[in-house]
């Protein structure tokens, strides 16, 4: 059984979903999203609880209006929520042993960190000097603030400057979204090419999923979307410019989908895992090996249901400033199969802004694919034994639910965030952008997706626009039937 299409779009996420709009709204109908779930937004997940939305990937919009087109398109639905709970809240910072760090003290840290990620690190010579780690850039940077401050401080407040510099390099509201926990791992280079835009980030009335619906899949026929429809292989016929994308289905029947362009929006991370046996024939080696050295962590998502708040509600957030010198072991799991390693990952939990009896936290990189396999019940166990660690003054209860993301050993995604690696460079997203075969009779493989775009990976409004981006190339190739 085959089906003829001029576009197949492998995928219904953000950028997929904006590729078909874009073609359909630029008179390109004869096309269709296979989509390996049973519904659209790819890494973008909500859950409804409790009449709220728990968003287990994408949550927020960032930047404004005018440098964000997902941000503009929520505001003109009127989808932007505008509720400010949670601002007139104070932040909590204690350290392992209990005791409380001030917050002058961490707010200066943070303008360091600030000024380091702003303005010092855009200013490295990668073009003449050997790539360095954006770790290693920053840890050189406050080695020179530290060794000042020892003239002036006692050990003490060293101890805690340390702490505070540890904390905020697994949290920073940037660096936090990279899915990386080793700031050794990423590319100061590869960091240069970022461009943030978080200047105004703004929570989804009703979820990201209600947002994608009302601005793509309401727009687009139903008849286009083809769910529970994984792709196994796609093959490239150069000589009579054709693709065939075998499918398999819900129950597990092959179909066949004949092609003329197929638009690839897979994650960097399933790319990795799968392209040796998806593309035939084999991607240009070039493709493959910027695949291969392109970073692609997971940062995951935990939210801790309670039958009602234990804490003082005057607080927003309840953070964890580690001791620099400890392991951070766990009594729950001792005598259990699972090590303690990774608690040391977590930054502290935040009230959630639409749910007050439930504590959020999210956690990256080696940290976050290892609690993955840690059970529900033992997880909930380790965070009531932590909460008491850092906060000893209260009494606190077990969970009564646990929501949680699994990003890393979910086989379609296999982590969540792009981000360029020591080793790679921003060339390595420029050269997977590009189409294949690049000829001027057409390319029959096309990519987009948030690992594509050279100054937003790791967004969505970076998938938006590659998405966009590859429904102009086909449009551009077509105009003169319109």
């Amino acid at each position: 059984m085959e089906n003829h299409y001029c576009v197949v779009i492998i995928g219904a996420g953000v950028a997929g979903l904006s590729c078909a709009k874009y073609l359909a709204d630029n008179g390109i109908q004869d096309f269709v999203i296979l989509e390996a779930n049973n519904q659209i937004g790819g890494r973008c997940q909500t859950v409804e609880f409790m009449d709220q939305s728990i968003e287990l990937g994408t949550e927020l919009l960032q930047g404004n209006s005018s440098n964000n087109p997902l941000f503009q398109l929520a505001e003109g639905q009127h989808l932007l929520d505008q509720d400010d709970d949670g601002l007139d809240r104070d932040d909590c910072y204690h350290d392992e042993d209990g005791e409380s760090i001030d917050e002058d003290i961490i707010n200066e840290i943070r303008t360091i960190y600030d000024e380091i990620l702003e303005k010092k690190v855009p200013t490295y010579p990668y073009e003449n000097y050997p790539d360095l780690s954006l770790g290693e850039f920053i840890l050189a940077e406050f080695d020179q603030y530290l060794q000042l401050k020892k003239v002036s401080l006692d050990k003490n407040e060293i101890d805690q400057r340390e702490k505070v510099i540890d904390w905020l390099g697994k949290q920073h509201p940037v660096l936090n979204t990279i899915g990386s926990e080793k700031l050794t791992d990423v590319s100061v280079q590869g960091w240069i090419s970022f461009e943030s835009i978080s200047t105004n980030d703004k929570y989804i009335q009703g979820g990201i999923c209600k947002f994608l619906q009302t601005i793509f899949e309401n727009k687009i026929a139903k008849e286009k979307f083809h769910f529970n429809s994984k792709v196994k292989r796609v093959a490239i016929h150069e000589v009579n410019q054709s693709v065939n994308i075998e499918v398999i289905k819900e129950n597990q029947q092959i179909v066949t989908y004949r092609a003329k362009h197929v638009v690839c929006t897979q994650s960097i991370g399933c790319l990795k895992k799968t392209m040796h046996e998806m593309f035939v024939p084999p991607l240009p080696y070039s493709k493959q090996v910027s695949i291969e050295k392109l970073g692609f962590g997971t940062v995951n998502k935990i939210y801790l249901v309670f039958s009602q708040p234990f804490w003082d509600v005057d607080f927003n957030s309840f953070n964890f400033l580690w001791n620099t010198n400890t392991e951070g072991k766990l009594t729950c799991l001792e005598n259990t199969p699972y090590h303690s390693r990774w608690c040391k990952s977590l930054t502290g939990l935040c009230v959630h802004h639409r749910l007050s009896n439930t504590l959020v936290t999210q956690i990256s990189g080696e940290a976050g694919e290892y609690i993955e396999t840690i059970p529900d019940g033992l997880l909930s166990n380790c965070f009531q034994e932590l909460f008491g660690r850092f906060y000893p003054d209260n009494q606190i209860p077990k969970p009564k639910k646990l929501i949680r993301s699994s990003w890393f050993h979910n086989p379609l995604t296999y982590g969540s965030h792009t981000f360029i690696k020591i080793g790679s460079t921003v060339h390595d997203i420029k050269r997977l952008a590009m189409p294949w075969p690049d000829k001027p009779a057409g390319p029959l493989v096309l990519f987009a997706g948030e690992g594509t775009h050279e100054r937003f990976y790791g967004t969505a409004h970076g998938a938006f626009l590659t998405g966009i981006r590859e429904g102009k190339r086909i449009v551009g190739l077509y105009k003169s039937n319109f």
